[in-house]
């Protein structure tokens, strides 16, 4: 399936593009990002092994968070199966370190449970973060998502280990 175009007031979601490697080497070049994102270290610099994720990338469900005044993408959006017993999708974000508190991430994603709500069959939206980030939570609560539990040591994360995931979802009214 490829990603529904979506726009807002400040974004313009598209499906990600082997082109936004640039622009999104500022996300995935920021320890901090990807370590609490991804639980995964950094890229050094666009090398094959980027180019090769890149490649992946725009294969997948994934958008990219384009800020219509700029033109620049400042957020990736990803979108994976929720593998339930009922249509849905798992969502995780990525912001620039740069594009950070202008409510973008917030925008996006409730823009993308909008679109899918409206225009797909999913009734069901679900998100976690690791237990350390609770942005992340808060983000997801903001948005109506309700907490669902804790996944004890479901993720490994580069620097801490296995790490609990907290658990959240939101379904359609």
């Amino acid at each position: 399936m490829e990603a529904l175009p979506i726009e807002t007031e400040r974004l313009l979601l598209r499906q990600f593009a082997v082109e936004d490697a640039e622009d999104v080497f500022a996300i995935f070049s920021d320890e901090q990002t990807t370590l609490d994102c991804g639980g995964y270290h950094a890229f050094d610099a666009m090398d094959d092994e980027y180019r090769r994720l890149m490649q992946k990338f725009a294969g997948q469900m994934r958008y990219s968070i384009v800020e219509k005044e700029t033109g620049r993408v400042v957020g990736v959006i990803s979108m994976m199966d929720a593998e339930r017993a009922v249509p849905g999708w798992e969502l995780g974000i990525e912001i620039a370190p740069d594009a950070r508190r202008n409510g973008f991430a917030r925008e996006a994603l409730a823009a993308v449970v909008e679109a899918y709500f409206a225009q797909t069959e999913t009734v069901l939206f679900t998100g976690g973060h690791y237990a350390y980030n609770t942005a992340s939570g808060e983000l997801l609560k903001k948005l109506g998502f309700v907490y669902e539990g804790v996944e004890h040591k479901a993720m490994h994360h580069a620097e801490r280990g296995p790490t609990d995931l907290v658990c959240y979802y939101l379904e359609k009214e």
